[in-house]
């Protein structure tokens, strides 16, 4: 009899702990055979989907191939919704340099691992202009400055972006045009003082994908550009200007998060306006991750 009670308590128990597990899996947006309670070791985003938060329809997707060494070799962004490819790089390695297409390169500190130095290309005009930028580091790991350079150009730097921090999150940025001292864009952002997430998203609210200088959203994620926020961002405000006067805004709520037991962020509603920086539309953002 005793025997018997003992199998019933053990089967009761696996049915609870199933039953606990597969709801925490679903409440993640996905099964227990993939997504499950624990993330894993010094993981790091792969993919970011974007659905309709009322409707759940796919809005877009951006996707980060890693391998075994922990190395980008392929980074895509796709509308989801007209299933069209809007970005794609396969980027190429050799020593401290990171070809991200034929024209296009990072440079990395090899013993930060930070990208220190960017090569870009303005394609919208004729001949394509060349620009450098410099990426400068605080000694908490924080990127505190972006300069842009035109070679020969009579101004230098011509783009100057500030980054402030408080309490290792980045709260304020500025991006001006140094040939007139006018602001191009700049942005405010809020965190949840509660939500402490693990590896969670790089910001750099200046960034985008169809701008002349600031077109690298989609590499935002995916490189080191420095040490994240430590907190879960909560609002972001990103203001346009001409003539220092802003003409137009982008503004976001993040709310509702849902975390894996281990500390990564699974699900976030990003409502309100796009945020071209992250990059991802408007909507229920759920996140992948790749682990050592």
């Amino acid at each position: 009899m005793k025997k018997s009670r003992s199998y019933i308590l053990i089967l009761l128990l696996s049915i609870v702990v199933y039953s606990c597990t597969k709801e925490y899996s679903l409440e993640n947006g996905g099964n227990i055979n993939t997504d499950g309670l624990i993330v894993g070791t010094d993981c790091r985003i792969s993919k970011i989907d974007s659905h309709d938060s009322a409707s759940g329809v796919a809005l877009s997707s951006i996707i980060a191939t890693i391998n075994s060494r922990d190395t980008v070799t392929d980074i895509t962004h796709i509308d989801s919704l007209g299933n069209n490819l809007l970005f794609n790089s396969m980027p190429f390695y050799a020593a401290d340099t990171i070809f991200i297409d034929p024209d296009e390169y990072f440079i990395v500190d090899l013993a930060t691992k930070k990208i220190i130095y960017l090569h870009g290309i303005i394609n919208s005009i004729f001949p394509p202009l060349e620009f450098n930028v410099d990426y400068l580091y605080n000694t908490a790991g924080n990127l505190v400055q972006k300069n842009y350079h035109i070679p020969g150009f009579f101004i230098d730097p011509v783009i100057v972006v500030d980054y402030t921090y408080l309490g290792g999150n980045l709260t304020h940025m500025t991006s001006t045009d140094m040939t007139s001292s006018e602001l191009i864009t700049d942005a405010d952002i809020d965190y949840y003082t509660n939500i402490k997430p693990k590896n969670y998203m790089n910001l750099q609210p200046d960034e985008g994908d169809q701008t002349d200088f600031n077109h690298f959203a989609g590499y935002t994620q995916f490189f080191n550009f420095g040490t994240k926020p430590l907190n879960a961002v909560k609002k972001m405000i990103v203001r346009y200007y001409s003539g220092n006067v802003a003409v137009d805004s982008a503004v976001s709520t993040f709310s509702t998060y849902i975390m894996s037991r281990d500390g990564y962020v699974m699900n976030v509603y990003m409502l309100g306006d796009d945020q071209p920086s992250i990059p991802a539309e408007a909507g229920k953002l759920k996140f992948s991750y790749k682990c050592k």
